[in-house]
């Protein structure tokens, strides 16, 4: 899918709330950032993702701390 929208995995992130979507970021080789306040009721300290956020505005600052990025910058998709 990250190909398909033209971009690039390495500069990829995987935003969810759920194991499915931390194992899927895994198997994909991407990283990425759990939010504490989605849909998921399993008990989400079993997750081991790169980041956890508890508010959209933690998501950009997090992203670009992932992929090494100034969060003033942006880095083109």
């Amino acid at each position: 899918m990250i190909a398909q929208a033209g971009g690039e995995p390495s500069r990829s992130v995987m935003v969810g709330d759920s194991d499915v979507d931390i194992r899927t970021a895994k198997d994909a080789s991407v990283p990425s950032i759990l939010v504490s306040f989605g849909y998921a009721r399993e008990a989400l300290g079993e997750l081991v993702p790169d980041a956890v956020i508890s508010h959209f505005d933690e998501l950009v600052p997090s992203a670009a701390s992932i992929l090494g990025a100034s969060p003033g910058i942006p880095r083109r998709c």
